[in-house]
């Protein structure tokens, strides 16, 4: 019995990215034995550990992070509805003049028909409109109505008051180095309109140029990787695969960090299992829950991401120059591990307690068990007395 055990055992561990091996074992033996190795184990795993922390997934998560805050409050404050963190572009960027959707496209590296869905929720929101063009009668170029021009004044208000927290956080003196670092690769990479459009960047300059920057670390990131052996990756990817952690991903939670729907995740989260990169399981801790993880396939395309990376950094390096990129580093590195924008994908899962106690039952003698009571009972009463 206990050689059949053993086997079995080596078994699970030999097929640990198996979605047969996992499902049968899962029942028969307990929690960790189903869990991957070669990813879960991520104090010696140095790939896993750069790709959770990087300079290009800091500068994602705290972009993110700060137009989240930005948007809560134009929300929660002003009373602004169906936001989205995909407007931002569509409302910063638009002059007092308008502009063309295929401009916008261009600028965000995104397809036409792509800024035209995103346009139209938009205009549905009321902030946009479009109106003929005075230089060509068959176009139409994007301006902001009145709802739109009073979300621009607010979310620059806002942007001020964040803009300030953060120089407090990393520096003063690193927040102005990191602002002129921003600048000038976005001025270099024509990631900006001809014109300014509003004063976001004279008065909170960080928070104003990140999502040009951001956006273009994403589509260039994707672009090495792609040439890595990863043809068909999208950048829709990056919404599902950036939040699946060492112990895996749930769509309801990758969908609430970025305030877009679980269909749209779920959508996204099926391409990337049909190519391959990615598997679903039923949630451990929750059998009405499914976890998303990496394939081997997956695994792999962690591994070219990663030696994307210093690729990627030595060009914006060659661009700013050194200093002014190990300052724009550093100001990222102090705010992501201060906001903590991703602790929810990276933070041990709460352990399935009654799987730990059929495993304990196992393991221990009845003596055993009751001295487990024992200390448990212990713990509570000390919770308690802490409590009063």
């Amino acid at each position: 019995m206990a050689t059949a055990r053993a086997q079995k055992e080596e078994k699970v561990h030999l097929s640990q990215f198996s979605k047969v091996s996992l499902t049968i074992h899962q029942r028969r033996f307990c929690v960790t034995l189903m869990i991957p190795t070669q990813l879960r184990k991520t104090d010696q795993d140095p790939i896993w550990s750069r790709y959770r922390d990087n300079f290009p997934r800091q500068v994602l998560a705290v972009t993110r992070h700060l137009e989240t805050q930005i948007m809560q409050q134009l929300a929660e404050k002003h009373g602004f509805t169906h936001l989205r963190l995909y407007f931002e572009p569509y409302i910063s960027m638009v002059p007092q003049k308008g502009i063309r959707l295929t401009e916008i496209a261009a600028k965000l590296q995104i397809s036409r028909q792509a800024a035209n869905q995103a346009a139209n929720q938009i205009q549905s929101a009321g902030y946009i409109e479009r109106t003929p063009d005075p230089t060509d009668g068959r176009a139409k170029r994007i301006t902001l109505t009145s709802s739109g021009m009073e979300l621009r004044r607010k979310g620059l208000n806002a942007a001020i008051r964040l803009e300030a927290e953060l120089a407090i956080l990393a520096g003063s003196s690193a927040a102005t180095k990191s602002a002129a670092a921003l600048l000038t690769f976005c001025e270099k990479n024509s990631l900006l309109g001809q014109e300014s459009p509003h004063r976001m960047l004279d008065r909170a300059p960080i928070i104003g140029l990140l999502p040009r920057f951001g956006s273009y670390i994403s589509q260039r990131l994707m672009e090495l990787v792609k040439e890595r052996g990863h043809p068909k990756l999208k950048l829709s990817f990056g919404h599902v695969l950036t939040f699946i952690g060492p112990e895996g991903g749930r769509i309801f939670q990758i969908a609430a960090l970025q305030n877009v729907s679980k269909q749209a995740i779920s959508a996204i989260s099926q391409e990337l299992e049909e190519q391959g990169y990615i598997y679903r399981e039923v949630d451990p801790g929750d059998a009405r829950q499914m976890l998303l993880r990496f394939t081997h396939l997956g695994r792999k395309l962690i591994e070219d991401s990663v030696d994307c990376i210093d690729d990627l950094e030595a060009e914006i390096r060659a661009c700013v120059g050194e200093k002014p990129f190990q300052a724009l580093r550093s100001v990222m590195q102090k705010s992501y591990h201060s906001l903590k924008p991703e602790v929810s994908v990276f933070k041990e899962p709460a352990p399935n307690v009654e799987l730990l106690a059929q495993e304990l039952k196992q393991r221990l003698t009845l003596e055993g068990c009751r001295h487990l009571a024992f200390l448990l009972t212990e713990a509570e009463q000390e919770v308690n007395y802490h409590d009063e």
